[in-house]
């Protein structure tokens, strides 16, 4: 009699695009973003940080394809509303400066500092997630 297989195992790999770091690079990393945003609030700026998730329509004119929603970025359709990872720090600053007009001071000086996600093909030194600085 012939043994049945289980469930296949998935891959223990990074997927395509994207990858891991470790410790001394991380320490790196946020040595680098501390001495940045030292500077921003030497400047003035105080620190924004936004959801990773928008709503498309908040992306709106910001999306690379507008007919295809989920072309260029990470989205997905949830309740009749489509959701994307931000693929940059201006849009969710768009919907920020939208939502608070009434409360934020002006003129607003922000800096925001994150991760970052592109549903494009990667390629050598080019990932579908990195890090941004945007003041």
């Amino acid at each position: 009699m012939a043994k049945t297989k289980g469930p296949r195992r998935p891959k223990a790999e990074t997927p395509k695009g994207f990858r891991d770091y470790f410790g001394s690079e991380v320490t790196a990393r946020k040595a680098m973003l501390d001495k940045i945003a030292g500077v921003y609030h030497r400047y003035g700026f105080d620190a924004l940080e936004t959801s990773a998730v928008e709503t498309v329509e908040a992306l709106g004119k910001f999306l690379p394809d507008v007919d295809r929603p989920n072309e260029g970025v990470f989205a997905w359709e949830e309740d009749s509303d489509w959701l994307a990872l931000r693929y940059d720090l201006t849009a969710p600053l768009a919907r920020v400066a939208a939502q608070y007009r009434n409360d934020l001071p002006t003129p607003y000086r922000r800096y925001a500092m994150g991760p970052v996600w592109r549903n494009e093909k990667p390629g050598p030194g080019r990932f579908r997630q990195f890090y941004q600085c945007d003041a």
